[in-house]
C-alpha cells in the first residue's frame, strides 16, 4: 500500500533542479486573450529568432516556456518580467513599444499555462508569476 502512495505521488510531480513542482490550476488572470494573441504576433517577430519559435531557447539562449522558465521566474513579479524584456530586448536591436512588451509578456504568461480573462495586463501590474501560471508549457 504504501509502494502505491509513493508511486502515485512520484507520478504527480516532476522534479527540476531538486524542487519538485506539481501541476495546479492558475489562480487569477492578469492578461486578456487579445493581448495574448497581439503578444503571440509581436514575438515572432521581436523575439522567436533568439528564444526559438516554440519559446524553448537553447544552449545559449534562456527559455521563455516551462520548468525551467518557473523555476527562474515563478517566484518574481509580472513586473519584474515586463521591466526586464523592456530594458534588455530584444538584444542588439531598438526598443519596442510598451503596448507590445505587455503583449510578449502576456503571451508568455500564456505559453505558461496562465489563462486569459477579462482584465488586461499593465506595465505596472506585480503579481507572482507562478500565482498566475501553471508552470506547464502549453503549445
Amino acid at each position: 500500500m504504501f509502494r502505491a502512495l509513493a508511486l502515485a505521488a512520484t507520478l504527480g510531480a516532476v522534479g527540476v533542479s531538486g524542487a519538485v513542482l506539481f501541476a495546479r490550476q492558475a489562480s487569477e488572470s492578469v492578461f486578456t486573450a487579445e493581448q495574448a494573441a497581439a503578444g503571440r504576433a509581436a514575438y515572432a517577430k521581436h523575439c522567436a529568432s533568439c528564444h526559438m519559435p516554440d519559446l524553448s531557447g537553447n544552449t545559449e539562449i534562456p527559455p521563455l516556456a516551462g520548468a525551467v522558465f518557473i523555476g527562474t521566474w515563478g517566484s518574481r513579479s509580472t513586473k519584474d518580467l515586463f521591466d526586464y524584456s523592456a530594458e534588455a530586448m530584444p538584444y542588439g536591436a531598438p526598443s519596442l513599444s510598451p503596448e507590445s512588451y505587455t503583449a510578449i509578456t502576456a503571451y508568455i504568461l500564456q505559453a505558461n499555462g496562465g489563462v486569459a480573462g477579462p482584465s488586461a495586463l499593465t506595465a505596472s501590474t506585480a503579481v507572482p508569476i507562478r500565482s498566475v501560471t501553471t508552470g506547464q508549457k502549453t503549445p
